[in-house]
């Protein structure tokens, strides 16, 4: 291996990221730093094979029309362009990462065959996070309907009785202290109700 070829598949390696050159025209990789294989588990001869049809052989089916949408976008853009995509692909053990692909297209000085240079990253860690954070959000976005909705009307019956008790007058020093405390109840009740929905209100 030449020095300058070595020393570009260490910096590959160390950046943990996959640099590819691939040949639009013949969907084939002209080029692999080896570390989409690597992620994936594949021999650089099977992934040389399954990048004949990468959306077709290791690429999600629900992910299959972005891919599509992505190959329409390369093939209506100019030299220098650069379009990213992120899409699910199989590994060897038949379990799927999420991967991060930028394409820049060019083109080549010897027979002007249509190619484009790929960054692809594993970004499987960052999409899971992300998707847990949208549950986290919706579940807020839950407790703070059923807090202002379920929560509030009851306590303002509450308090809406306590008043009326209140206004007609309550002779027994023992009821006036049951009344008391309710009344002290509800605010707290109403304040931590208020509270919540602060923390929750995702506007």
């Amino acid at each position: 291996m030449k020095p300058g070829v070595k020393f570009l598949h260490s910096l590959f390696e160390i950046a943990h990221v996959e640099f590819q050159t691939y040949d639009l025209s013949n969907r084939k990789v002209i080029f692999s730093s080896g570390m989409a294989g690597e992620m994936l588990g594949y021999s650089e001869d099977e992934y040389n094979d399954l990048s004949k049809d990468f959306s077709k052989n290791i690429v999600h089916p629900d992910d299959h029309q972005k891919v599509q949408q992505t190959i329409d976008k390369i093939n209506l853009s100019n030299t220098g362009d650069v379009i990213a995509m992120t899409v699910r692909v199989r590994k060897s053990d038949g379990c799927y990462l999420w991967l991060y692909s930028r394409q820049m297209i060019y083109e080549t000085k010897h027979n002007h065959v249509r190619t484009i240079i790929r960054e692809v990253e594993n970004v499987t860690k960052l999409v899971e996070l992300q998707n847990e954070l949208e549950k986290k959000v919706a579940q807020l976005k839950e407790v703070s309907f059923k807090n202002s909705h379920l929560l509030r009307s009851p306590v303002a019956n509450i308090v809406g009785l306590v008043d009326i008790i209140d206004e007609f007058g309550i002779t027994s020093e023992h009821n006036k202290q049951v009344l008391r405390f309710l009344k002290e109840a509800i605010v707290k009740l109403d304040d931590v109700i208020h509270e919540i929905n602060d923390v929750a209100r995702l506007d």
